[in-house]
């Protein structure tokens, strides 16, 4: 991997350095996480698939001291009753028993065994797996960390998505080595081309097999192309990676990848700063300023979303401004922190467990087959559909800074499967509207399209709405659809008081960015709602009625004055019954 021939100095081996630093901020940072989770029961587990001698010939920690260092750095503000069972797996001999010694003379000098067991093993990390898994609890109250830091190609892809499958809440730090797979891979090519490889090729390139797994089709990829398809044995079961490139010591190419992967978006998103932070102290401040454009530089893969089966899809909703609806969706990744309806019931009902896992959106991977069968059934009875009032049709994605392609061509599915039958969709979306909507052969022109705008202050949005489009990208989407002919609304609701946000006193502002739409709906945040779901007190809003009175007064003056449709929500001064303004009338 390296110039060094001694793999236990680290006088010339700046890329190791970098690891283990890497290492010691990721690995302090999954402890501080978990250990303010209350729900997590008091027994976690690290697995150090490749842990080598424990300390470097020249002195420095290697991963199985940097694990007992951090632990031992952290023992007064860790739980007094938490065991952390460490499993340390060394094939070689000679290294395994330096290993012993080292890491029994730190325990007994630092005297941790109260929040640490230690578990040996001198074998095969492949062979190892099985019984390390048979040691542990496969529950999701007890997190598992896992570095995987070999030398080379040695573990075998089957035995990572066996750890993958535990139930078990992993975060994996994992040594993606690049130039092996390179190579390898140039060994499989050249066979491809009728070459004959001695015998110790011919190993080294079923070893590769044994990595990246079957799909050696997947090598005429580039480099990343290469890696993200290997990381779909994480992106798979829905943990998000995000990677690091360490460079060799003395040329500008990347050696290989650290990467890191987890279900739980908020501990991604902090391993990306600490990527960011690395690459700032390693190569110095960019022109542009400090970390930013290292962290948007940041490698990262998601993979597709995880799909559901439901028996049904088609239902006729109670919602006011109502008929029909469709939520194909379960989950919605824009994070709002109004009193969310849609998540508080799906945390009711079971569907999701907590906000990160609302976060994480599934789609119904039978909805097309759904809509064949109830379209027929339910047909006569339909005045319009509505997507949606449990999710979102159009999902952003903030990191990739676009719509989620998986929701997006569903959604289109649907709308053109309805419209097929002459059934027109009304949409709403804090995302963003594509292109492919101003296709008039594909889709009805009666179609009504629409965004929520309850503010145009970042601060706000930050606050209530962080993962959601941008407000000014949101009403150019729309605009654009309006420019082209369609129909367009918008709503505007829950609509904040100034309490929540200074600006809402002028609702002006956000009435003449959206003049060009047909249609506008008003309501008022429900505040009942935001004290039970946040434990705010409620003082601050005695004044509310009158403040949307007023607000509402000025929503009806301004559409009535430029031939705008409306509709003020039930609950809120001045509600109108005057129809449903989606329905033909």
């Amino acid at each position: 991997m390296t110039n060094s021939k001694n793999l236990w100095d680290l006088t010339n081996r700046p890329s190791t350095k970098t690891k283990f630093e890497i290492l010691k901020k990721v690995f302090d940072m999954w402890l501080t996480v978990w250990n303010k989770q209350d729900w997590v029961t008091n027994e976690w587990y690290v697995m150090d698939l490749f842990a080598g001698k424990g300390k470097y010939d020249s002195g420095e920690s290697g991963s199985p001291l940097i694990f007992l260092e951090t632990i031992y750095a952290k023992k007064d503000k860790l739980r007094d009753d938490l065991k952390i069972k460490l499993f340390l797996v060394e094939a070689n001999k000679e290294n395994f028993k330096e290993l012993k010694n080292t890491i029994e003379g730190f325990v007994t000098t630092n005297k941790i065994l109260n929040h640490v067991e230690i578990v040996y093993y001198n074998a095969d990390a492949n062979i190892a797996i099985s019984e390390i898994m048979s040691g542990i609890h496969n529950s999701n109250k007890h997190p598992l960390f896992v570095l995987i830091d070999p030398t080379g190609l040695q573990f075998k892809k089957e035995n990572l998505n066996k750890i993958i499958n535990l139930r078990n809440p992993k975060d994996f730090l994992y040594n993606y080595i690049l130039e092996g797979v390179r190579r390898t891979g140039g060994l499989v090519k050249k066979a491809h081309r009728g070459r004959m490889l001695n015998s110790k090729e011919i190993k080294a390139t079923e070893t590769l097999k044994k990595f990246i797994g079957e799909d050696i089709n997947i090598l005429d990829k580039d480099d990343v192309k290469i890696m993200e398809a290997y990381c779909q044995a994480f992106t798979g079961s829905s943990l998000k990676v995000v990677a690091y490139d360490v460079s060799y010591p003395d040329r500008d190419d990347t050696l290989y990848y650290l990467l890191f992967a987890s279900r739980k978006p908020s501990i991604t998103k902090i391993v990306k700063d600490i990527y960011a932070r690395q690459k700032v102290k390693q190569f110095g401040p960019t022109l542009f300023g400090g970390k930013k454009i290292y962290e948007e530089n940041i490698l990262s893969f998601s993979g597709s979303l995880n799909k559901i089966t439901r028996k049904t899809l088609l239902y006729k909703t109670k919602v006011e401004y109502g008929d029909w609806t469709i939520n194909h969706i379960v989950g919605c990744m824009h994070g709002c922190t109004f009193p969310c309806y849609a998540m508080m019931m799906a945390k009711k009902f079971g569907w999701v467990k907590d906000d990160e896992d609302w976060r994480r959106p599934r789609i119904v991977g039978n909805a097309m087959d759904l809509l064949e069968m109830e379209i027929p059934k339910y047909k006569d009875q339909i005045d319009f559909v509505h997507l949606c009032f449990m999710t979102d049709p159009f999902m952003y994605d903030h990191e990739k800074k676009d719509i989620i392609p998986d929701i997006k061509e569903l959604t289109l599915k649907i709308i053109t499967r309805l419209n097929k039958d002459g059934i027109k969709v009304t949409t709403l979306t804090k995302g963003l509207y594509p292109d492919e909507l101003l296709d008039k052969e594909r889709f009805s022109k009666s179609n009504e399209y629409g965004i929520t705008i309850v503010s145009l202050n970042d601060n706000f949005k930050q606050i209530y709405e962080p993962y959601s489009s941008p407000y000014e990208h949101r009403i150019e989407s729309l605009k654009k659809l309006e420019e082209a002919g369609l129909n367009t609304w918008v709503s505007i609701e829950p609509y904040p008081t100034p309490e929540l946000d200074p600006t809402a006193v002028n609702i002006e502002n956000i009435l003449e960015k959206i003049s060009f739409v047909k249609k506008i709906i008003f309501g008022k945040l429900n505040y009942n709602r935001l004290v039970n779901y946040s434990g705010t007190p409620n003082y601050n809003w005695k004044n509310s009625q009158d403040f949307y009175e007023q607000t509402a007064r000025k929503v009806i003056d301004f559409c009535k004055k430029n031939n705008i449709q409306y509709h003020i929500k039930a609950g809120t001064p001045l509600s109108n019954e005057n129809g449903n303004i989606f329905k033909k009338q």
